[in-house]
């Protein structure tokens, strides 16, 4: 009887001895968990063009700015990325990004237009209507970071004014003159001289027609074909519209020969520089 009894003891005390160690390393699990938590460290938070120095006890990048109120967009950038385990000393940097829709207002340049008359004496230059530019809308994605532009993107254009011609009628007379509307392609200085379709300039031989068929006089012009094509339309300042139709052994490279109706004529324009606008 006194054996079982003390083998019953015994077991009892065994027991005791297993809850006290079990609660003794238990206890200083909690307390290294809690001495864990109560870690702290000083970062600092770099966000809106301002530091802040802040002392905390997460251990994630991500929770350290929940706690301190920062707020994150969806497409801020963090660094170092919200799921880094903390520092002490560590520098959190919050880069606010916004992507905006910007329009560019660009003028649409109008263009100048020729119209040619009898009713103006040759070379008078009247203007009939002004020009108006007109307006280009294109459209970016722009990125800022922080309030700066870095990156643009073109996503399309559109023209939301149209421009108007400034049309000009000019003064031109002989058999060629054209209705319609020009506008120059290419402007050229030129040395020109005059003549006239008897035989006083082209020589006794002289049929009154061209190179390229047509009867010579005012508003035939002869050019060098390696500098103005025949056949080609040509406004001439002072002296109004014409068109290529003759070449001459004497007119090379920046020569130009005016055709009137007359010697007199002619004789009167002499030689001089001339503006040729070459016309579309």
């Amino acid at each position: 009887m006194q054996r079982c009894e003390f083998r019953l003891a015994r077991t009892a005390l065994s027991v005791v001895i297993g809850f006290t160690l079990f609660a003794a390393v238990a206890a200083n699990r909690d307390d290294a968990v809690q001495a864990q938590r109560l870690a702290t460290v000083n970062v600092i938070i770099r966000s809106n063009g301002i530091d802040r120095q802040i002392c905390t006890a997460q251990t994630t990048v991500g929770a350290t700015l929940k706690e301190a109120g920062v707020e994150v967009g969806p497409i801020d950038m963090v660094t170092p990325t919200t799921n880094q385990r903390l520092k002490d000393g560590m520098v959190i940097t919050v880069v606010r990004v916004s992507n905006v829709v910007e329009v560019e207002k660009q003028p649409i340049a109008f263009d100048s237009v020729k119209t040619f008359t009898t009713a103006l004496r040759p070379g008078q230059v009247i203007q009939r209507a002004a020009g108006e530019p007109g307006e280009k809308l294109i459209r970016y994605v722009v990125r800022y970071e922080d309030g700066k532009a870095v990156k643009r993107t073109h996503i399309g254009a559109e023209v939301a004014k149209q421009p108007k011609n400034k049309v000009l009628s000019i003064g031109s007379r002989g058999r060629y003159t054209s209705r319609g509307e020009f506008r120059t392609r290419k402007i050229l200085k030129m040395s020109a001289s005059a003549y006239e379709p008897g035989p006083r300039s082209c020589g006794k031989y002289a049929s009154g027609r061209t190179a390229s068929g047509l009867q010579a006089g005012y508003g035939v012009v002869a050019v060098d074909p390696t500098v103005i094509a025949l056949g080609t339309k040509l406004y001439i300042e002072g002296y109004g519209y014409a068109i290529a139709g003759d070449r001459g052994r004497a007119i090379k490279g920046n020569r130009i020969d005016l055709g009137f109706a007359t010697v007199r004529e002619a004789l009167n324009f002499g030689r001089k520089s001339v503006i040729v606008h070459v016309l579309d």
